[in-house]
């Protein structure tokens, strides 16, 4: 029913922007520090790369592979003649590699993820942000308001 990968990055990253609490900063610090955090999860939830759109550790990981893989490379600029004829004519200019063009395309993933689990961890961290503001004073402000 639901994609676990997702659903763990989301709650990781919705753990980790509650942790940003304890950061030796202002709460306005901690606010941004927090929500930026569970932005950027949020976005590693949702993003598909690559022309089959996969996940980020898939594509990442093909990458890697790829990156490692044995290659035939011929470092002579012209071809050594061993047991070939050579043409009579005049040589032709070498030829110049084209610069690479490939498109990657990025896709976010809206129909497989939904809004829904986002916008839980999202309300969930805000809940949690709420309650640490009451207890560090945010209760006197709010009396203020209601008196």
């Amino acid at each position: 029913m639901f994609n676990d990968r997702d659903l763990g990055i989301l709650g990781g990253g919705a753990l980790l922007a509650v942790l940003c609490l304890f950061l030796p900063f202002s709460f306005v610090g901690k606010i941004v520090v927090g929500f930026l955090v569970l932005v950027i999860f949020m976005a590693l939830a949702l993003v598909r790369l690559g022309p089959d759109r996969v996940p980020l550790e898939v594509w990442a990981m093909r990458r890697v592979r790829y990156g490692m893989e044995v290659r035939k490379y011929v470092n002579q600029k012209e071809p050594s003649g061993l047991g070939m004829d050579k043409p009579a004519g005049p040589a032709s200019p070498p030829a110049t590699p084209a610069p690479s063009t490939q498109f990657q395309p990025l896709d976010l993933a809206w129909g497989e993820v939904g809004i829904y689990p986002l916008l839980t961890a999202f309300l969930a961290v805000v809940a949690v942000y709420f309650a640490f503001w009451l207890a560090q004073g945010g209760a006197d402000e709010l009396a203020i308001w209601f008196v």
